[in-house]
């Protein structure tokens, strides 16, 4: 058996998971929870949990020899992981997320963490998530100078509902379903940016982000041609269990990519 593999370039920086990681001079560098986080090329990661560092890539894309085609994604980005970040700073990614493309999300993401923690690391002006209340007193006014448009109203509403104990973290113990309906509560939060948190900050391996990508590609490949896109995701948990929204990051990329 192989090692275990990081590509940080396509894990942090091309993978659409998210937004707020830069490249350095020697590495890849974030402010991840208010702290420095640093990774370089060809070394495992100090932060294993953050990177979901015990999980067997390889063990899982045995499992599924029935599609070659994600067998072969998976062979040929290999390195790519799904993260495990802090809920809050999902919540505010993926809410920016909508109707916007990979660079626009990063740029937005960017200017809405100058309210955050501001550091160096490794040479480089970093800058971290600000606290819900931080968010919250930045008001809908400030973030839509930002460029934020309409996502700043639901921005300034969800961290007034989070500073005023929403409760995020326990959305991690949570089961699935009630995680998810629980989320779709916040102000910005529709399905697919509800999986995406699930996925990306809760850990729900078994959340199943559907968009215009994942909708091709579940028609192409997967025989749901003609179905919703509530039912794909159905479809797709049926298939691959807790495993989901990990095949689910190598279909995406494969497709936006052209591997597909």
């Amino acid at each position: 058996m192989r090692k275990q593999k990081l590509d940080p370039q396509l894990t942090l920086l091309d993978s659409a998971q998210c937004f707020h990681w830069r490249k350095t001079a020697h590495g890849y560098a974030a402010v991840v929870a208010g702290k420095p986080m640093f990774v370089r090329e060809g070394e495992a990661p100090q932060d294993a949990a953050y990177f979901d560092w015990a999980r067997d890539y390889e063990q899982m894309a045995a499992r599924y020899a029935q599609f070659p085609a994600l067998q072969r994604w998976m062979e040929e980005l290999r390195g790519l992981r799904v993260l495990r970040q802090p809920v809050w700073e999902a919540l505010v990614a993926f809410i920016l997320s909508s109707n916007n493309n990979a660079v626009r999300i990063r740029q937005l993401v960017w200017k809405v963490c100058a309210l955050g923690p501001q550091m160096e690391i490794d040479g480089a002006p970093m800058r971290g998530f600000p606290a819900p209340e931080v968010l919250a007193r930045a008001g809908a006014d400030a973030l839509r100078q930002m460029g934020c448009g309409y996502r700043a109203e639901y921005l300034e509403q969800t961290a007034r509902r989070v500073a005023d104990g929403f409760g995020l973290e326990a959305l991690r113990a949570m089961e699935y379903g009630a995680a998810r309906e629980r989320l779709l509560q916040l102000s910005g939060v529709g399905p697919k940016v509800a999986d995406c948190v699930l996925l990306f900050g809760c850990g729900h391996t078994q959340a199943f982000p559907v968009d215009v990508w994942m909708a091709r590609a579940m028609e192409k490949y997967f025989g749901m041609g003609g179905l919703s896109r509530e039912r794909m995701r159905e479809g797709a948990q049926e298939i691959f269990g807790s495993d989901a929204g990990l095949v689910q990051q190598f279909i995406f990329h494969a497709m936006r990519t052209g591997l597909a």
